[in-house]
């Protein structure tokens, strides 16, 4: 019923709204006649009669509930004419509005009305005295008049109450009747309405509505939305697809990617999601004169390439022997190998360069061959250096002294991985790497090297910090001297006499020189009278004193340092296959028949080991590797030892490369323990590589044991048993 009510209420609205705007209308047609009339006036007593007979009188009108109060809403406009008489003034007065003077003889108050700017998005404003009922001036501008109009409401209100609209120009008939009353005649007519006049006025309806502040809100949004996605796909048009490259560099051909060295630009390939350079040249060919020379850097544009150098593929590995006693490789391999998940200047990441090798004189690089996927998850850059091996990097001779100045020989290996070390300290950050954050990481006869590097004088200069696993534990401690007067029947086995006929040789046949016993010796047990040539040497340029002397000393390591190795790092194919089974019968024999038998300790050994492959292997690593480099460790000021005795494969053991697998992500672990090992090994050394420290070193604990998870220890096995033996003295060299 009530919506009944409400629709009759709006139709009786609009009828009376449409009532009184034809009697506006007949209101404007007696204006338009008076004003028509009084221009023919002479005196002010014609005017008067002519408006008394020709304009009816207008009675007031009641104003229904909701109208609103408007300037002339029963009134007339007073004439602008000036009646014209005779007297000294010569003015006519205005022409007066009539009213029903039987009903009230005040007029209704009229509102000043403020005309809104052109430029400004405002609204028309009522004046706060008019509502207040007091007198308004008039006020000098452009003058307009308003048109008669009744304005109703057609918002429906739930409870009808329309008490609170007089801002808006709302007034009830018991309102209108009380003002007519009370109003002055002053205020009878319409007024002056100035155009700028910002004084005493009050914005009428100037508040916007919820739904105009949620409409404005949703177009702001809208506009931010539209405005940030623009933004998005520009940028995804920018950047280059495939690699993250950050827009430093430019792709070519969505496959290769330029970056600049001291020598000049180098183009890389992409490869497996990150980016690799292979075969960049970092020192001038080892070859003619420059053989058995220091690695010379190239430090003179002649010595460089013209336009951009094509990285794309591996170059050769130096001239070496591998162990089943093959040749390969070429003398010109002074190279190395880059690989790096980003190219770009901001943001560099940590750099590890690889020191793989198996023996002094060959198996380089071995197990450590960068992993492009690896460098990626990982977020860290890998730099594989190739470096001379044999003779070719290690030959101390008189004859090549005294050619040189100052006069020394050998160690020319570690001077080619001095002169890499220095390539990337000037050029890694081209390629996206941190030069003050490097990392050597050495395997077995690399982390001999490593170990080496890490005593010498200034080694923090070129990297911050080095891991070393499964090396050997016997330094050089010979002099120079000794070490050329050992080498002379090398010499001999030449057929030279000076360093002319030495250069002139075919590498090839210098490396068939090599006698058996400068060979790396099977790996087992320690047998009497052991000959084992040192092929590093106290130099007086590289290695100015003992390593030993250096690590043991109150400063210490110039280098952070971590050593470790695994359980069955001595293991092997080719002692696996000494035997086709190898029974508890086999097994003492070989232990009974080996140097321990001799020194009466076959016995102890054979009750602490367990009478199988795998405790042999353990056995021989420990005598060999693992309880040596544990004494080494003891000897150092904040170095930490490390062990891996997570078994794989089908003997069950810990090999040697059982680490350097699961830190390149080569690992393929198929039991839940292998895979938390993974996970253990890889924090602990990224950990290292990242912050140059070991997360879990404990002051309190020697050893860390890599299991499944990396357990401190304050000892290991049976290490304690062959130190007081002085079995250690049988360490392995490489």
């Amino acid at each position: 019923m009530s919506g009944l009510s409400d629709d009759k209420k709006d139709i009786e609205m609009e009828e009376r709204e449409k009532k009184m705007n034809d009697e506006n209308k007949a209101h404007d047609k007696i204006s338009a006649a008076e004003n028509q009339d009084t221009t023919d006036c002479r005196v002010q007593e014609t005017c008067g009669k002519i408006k008394a007979d020709n304009i009816k009188e207008v009675k007031p009108k009641k104003i229904p509930t909701g109208g609103i109060l408007m300037p002339g809403f029963f009134t007339r406009s007073k004439s602008k004419e000036k009646c014209k008489d005779g007297d000294s003034e010569g003015q006519a007065e205005e022409a007066t509005e009539l009213v029903d003077k039987e009903k009230d003889d005040s007029l209704m108050s009229q509102a000043k009305i403020k005309l809104p700017n052109p430029f400004r998005k405002s609204k028309l404003i009522v004046d706060e005295d008019v509502e207040k009922g007091n007198d308004l001036k008039e006020k000098k501008g452009i003058q307009l008049r308003l048109p008669i109009v009744s304005v109703f409401s057609n918002k429906k209100k739930k409870d009808g109450d329309l008490e609170n609209q007089t801002k808006a120009g709302l007034a009830s008939m018991e309102t209108l009747d009380d003002g007519d009353k009370t109003a002055d005649n002053k205020n009878d007519g319409m007024k002056n309405i100035p155009l700028d006049d910002d004084k005493d006025v009050e914005k009428q309806d100037d508040e916007p509505t919820c739904g105009q502040k949620m409409k404005a809100y949703r177009c702001a949004i809208s506009a931010f939305l539209v405005f940030i996605l623009l933004l998005i796909i520009i940028v995804a048009v920018i950047l280059p697809t495939g690699t993250s490259t950050d827009g430093v560099f430019e792709m070519k051909d969505n496959k290769f990617i330029e970056t600049v060295t001291g020598c000049g630009k180098v183009e890389g390939i992409l490869n497996d999601g990150g980016i690799a350079f292979r075969g960049i040249p970092y020192a001038r060919p080892p070859i003619d004169e420059l053989r058995f020379r220091s690695a010379m850097p190239l430090d003179n544009m002649d010595y460089c390439w013209n336009g951009t150098f094509l990285a794309h593929n591996a170059t050769e590995s130096c001239l070496q022997i591998l162990s089943n006693g093959t040749t390969i490789g070429v003398e010109d391999c002074l190279t190395l190998d880059v690989v790096t998940p980003y190219v770009r200047y901001d943001s560099p990441l940590p750099v590890i360069v690889l020191i793989g090798a198996e023996s002094f004189i060959g198996g380089s690089p071995g197990k450590m061959r960068p992993s492009s996927r690896y460098a990626r998850s990982r977020d860290v850059l890998f730099v594989r250096p190739n470096f001379r091996m044999g003779v070719l990097g290690f030959l101390a001779l008189d004859v090549l002294s005294k050619d040189v100045y100052p006069h020394t020989s050998g160690n020319y290996a570690l001077s080619d991985i001095m002169a890499a070390l220095k390539w990337v300290k000037l050029n890694i950050q081209h390629f996206g790497g941190d030069p003050n954050a490097v990392t050597l990481f050495g395997h077995q006869a690399g982390a001999t090297l490593v170990t080496a590097l890490s005593t010498m004088n200034g080694a923090e200069k070129y990297f911050a910090r080095a891991w070393a696993t499964s090396g050997g534990a016997l330094y050089p401690k010979k002099t120079l001297a000794e070490s050329e007067k050992e080498n002379i029947s090398f010499l001999k086995a030449t057929n030279c006499k000076d360093v002319d006929c030495l250069r002139e040789m075919e590498p090839e046949s210098l490396m068939e020189a090599i006698e058996d016993t400068w060979r790396k010796p099977q790996p087992d047990l320690p047998i009497q009278d052991e000959h084992r040539h040192q092929w590093m040497v106290l130099d007086g340029k590289i290695l100015k004193e003992d390593p030993s002397e250096v690590w043991s000393n109150e400063q210490g390591l110039p280098v952070k340092l971590v050593l470790g190795s695994t359980a069955h790092s001595a293991a092997s194919s080719k002692l696996l296959m000494k035997h086709k089974v190898w029974g508890e019968d086999l097994i003492s024999y070989h232990v009974r028949n080996s140097g321990l038998g001799k020194l009466n300790l076959s016995e102890e050994a054979l009750e602490m080991y367990p009478k199988t492959y795998k405790g042999l292997s353990q056995m021989i690593s420990d005598i060999r590797k693992v309880c040596p480099l544990l004494e080494i460790t003891s000897q150092m000021h904040n170095t930490t030892f490390y062990i891996v005795t997570q078994t794989r494969g089908e003997q069950n053991i810990s090999d040697a490369d059982s680490d350097v697998d699961a830190i390149l992500g080569r690992y393929e672990p198929k039991t839940p323990e292998q895979r938390r090992y993974v996970s253990a090994i890889q924090q602990l050394f990224y950990h290292f590589v990242w912050h140059g420290k070991v997360q879990t070193e404990s002051p309190n604990n020697k050893v860390l044991v890599v299991g499944q998870d990396v357990l401190p220890a304050q000892n290991y096995s049976h290490c304690d048993y062959w130190k007081t033996k002085n079995v250690l003295n049988f360490a392995q060299l490489d």
